[in-house]
């Protein structure tokens, strides 16, 4: 127990107390046939060798592990890393402002749809691959870790390998702040909304689902004992304890050997520390503790749109005033409307009615938070995405 309070929830006093953070996932398609364009192939554009070659150009530092494609690390921090299915992941820095790292994300992004325009390969920015099934991507990452995972994911089900090659998401990461019960339970409590609000993934393998969101489906239904909103009050941080004890360790077994969960495992006299974090690396909730709370409930986003998913959250989040009228109006977060947020989205009277609430309170958080911290040209950009997913004129 102390060390899930101590890893994962303990204050933070940061000189930078609203920093924010993303990790934006975009899927590489060719432009002529819809299909995948993956990191290394033959007799096609190799998405690898164009981030390469921009790297060369601009001076960033390759890295490569094993045989996998290699990653990325740009001057300021920023890393830029393949999925498991050659989607394409930027992991910004923590910056100081949102409009910060809007800038920053958007502009990468520019470069990179520049590079890969030429190879006419685009960038699509849905929550799951809307024209291929599974069958078109391979596994492109074959370390160790993504083989395991896909061993114990297709033992249970479709949806796993689904999620680790099809998808993409976008995940904001915050300050745990001095009060980190009060904001992790902030966090769980819009993971619904904001799976609603960003819905963008009804498509998949060139047909409708019954989902507003397809890949909040998959992620639900990868491994229930992994996903889902984790909050109790009052012991937020014993409740997260047990979720991580009783769901499935993925070393445990496979190759014929029955999985067991991180508690009954536990007792065996070689899984130690590292087998630990190993494991917690490998649970999805809504939100994940880490030396930061990282909310993953959002479908990727058009990047020119970015500054509505991080103007809600830190609007949100961040204000102090927004912050609390949000946790008196939502009352203690809810399993049932996350269920609902991917199935039908805004189209859920409640859940709407709700969304159109809460935008205008993350409007009014930040604009209280300065035009240094979001400039008004990133306002207009997120209040008239709200205006159009809500239906209204008058946000």
């Amino acid at each position: 127990m102390d060390d899930v309070r101590q890893r994962l929830f303990s204050p933070v006093k940061s000189k930078t107390p609203h920093a924010v953070g993303v990790e934006l996932e975009l899927i590489p398609i060719h432009a002529s046939t819809r299909r995948p364009a993956l990191p290394r192939s033959e007799g096609a554009s190799s998405t690898a060798a164009i981030i390469s070659r921009l790297a060369q150009r601009h001076g960033w530092l390759e890295k490569s592990v094993e045989n996998d494609p290699p990653s990325w690390q740009l001057e300021d921090g920023t890393g830029m890393s393949f999925e498991p299915g050659g989607q394409i992941e930027i992991s910004s820095t923590p910056h100081a402002t949102a409009s910060s790292v809007i800038d920053s994300t958007q502009a990468l992004v520019t470069v990179l749809q520049t590079a890969m325009a030429a190879e006419r390969i685009e960038l699509l920015a849905r929550g799951v691959d809307p024209y291929n099934g599974i069958d078109a991507v391979p596994l492109q990452l074959q370390r160790d870790r993504y083989a395991r995972m896909t061993r114990y994911f297709d033992s249970i089900g479709p949806s796993g390998v689904r999620m680790m090659r099809q998808t993409a998401a976008l995940q904001i990461n915050i300050e745990r702040g001095e009060d980190p019960r009060f904001r992790w339970r902030l966090l769980n409590d819009l993971a619904p909304i904001v799976v609603a609000l960003f819905a963008n993934s009804r498509a998949y393998a060139g047909k409708s689902t019954e989902w507003a969101s397809y890949r909040a489906h998959l992620w639900r239904t990868l491994d229930r004992s992994r996903t889902g909103v984790i909050y109790e009050e009052p012991g937020y941080a014993e409740r997260y304890l047990s979720f991580a004890l009783d769901a499935v360790a993925m070393h445990s077994g496979g190759d014929g050997q029955p999985y067991r969960t991180f508690r009954e495992w536990m007792r065996e006299p070689d899984v130690d520390e590292t087998e630990w974090l190993f494991h917690l690396s490998t649970l999805f909730p809504e939100v994940r503790p880490k030396e930061y709370f990282e909310l993953r409930s959002a479908d990727t986003i058009e990047p020119d749109l970015l500054a509505a998913p991080i103007v809600f959250v830190t609007g949100l989040v961040y204000d102090k005033e927004s912050a609390s009228r949000t946790t008196e109006w939502l009352g203690a977060p809810s399993e049932v409307l996350l269920e609902r947020a991917g199935g039908v989205g805004l189209a859920d009277p409640e859940i709407h009615r709700i969304a159109s609430g809460l935008t205008e309170l993350a409007l009014s958080g930040a604009r209280r938070l300065g035009k240094d911290y979001v400039s008004l040209v990133h306002l207009a950009t997120a209040r008239e995405y709200f205006a159009r997913a809500l239906g209204r004129d008058d946000i």
